[in-house]
């Protein structure tokens, strides 16, 4: 038998290669229409607006994003607005239990399984059900947030208002921003 003793660092020579990427920050949120209505407000009940609105989230901010709203009013008091007195508030919007008879206006907040990612957390401002609704603001107030990334996640908004039998007849209009920041 016979054995030979190898040199194994003799003949060896090592080189490395770094390698680098870089990942794009994405952060989007579309809503699924551009209006909502209500019909005809009837003094006898609360009203809900058709179709709900539904916003889609989806980031990959390390952070997270978060999905703000914010209501135009008449510019210095959030709320539903006749078209033919734009500078005083019809139908006031605040958190509230609406009931029939009393004007009032709001929304709801709601998330749907869709999605990958964390869950979304609502604000409790809207996370409301039954009649309850969370008041709007003129300046933005935060909706719904993920801690990490998330894709395709979806928060439903449902829009509710009632009148009292002192309502001024006409034509009421309202916009609602949406936007979405990152984390």
């Amino acid at each position: 038998m016979c054995f030979m003793l190898v040199d194994s660092t003799a003949n060896v020579q090592a080189d490395t290669t770094t390698v680098t990427a870089t990942v794009a920050t994405t952060l989007t949120c579309a809503n699924n229409g551009t209006s909502t209505a209500f019909g005809t407000l009837s003094v006898g009940s609360v009203n809900t607006a058709s179709p709900n609105v539904t916003s889609t989230l989806s980031c990959n901010s390390g952070g997270g994003c978060s999905l703000y709203i914010n209501d135009a009013g008449n510019g210095s008091s959030p709320g539903l607005y006749a078209a033919a007195a734009t500078t005083t508030p019809i139908i006031l919007s605040s958190s509230a239990t609406l009931s029939p008879g009393t004007e009032g206006y709001g929304i709801q907040a709601a998330t749907s399984s869709n999605g990958t990612g964390v869950a979304l957390s609502l604000s409790p401002t809207y996370l409301q059900t039954g009649n309850a609704v969370g008041g709007l603001t003129l300046t933005s107030s935060l909706l719904a947030s993920a801690a990490s990334p998330v894709a395709g996640k979806e928060v439903i908004v449902t829009h509710k208002a009632a009148i009292g039998n002192l309502t001024k007849a006409g034509s009421y209009s309202d916009t609602i921003t949406y936007s979405c920041l990152g984390n």
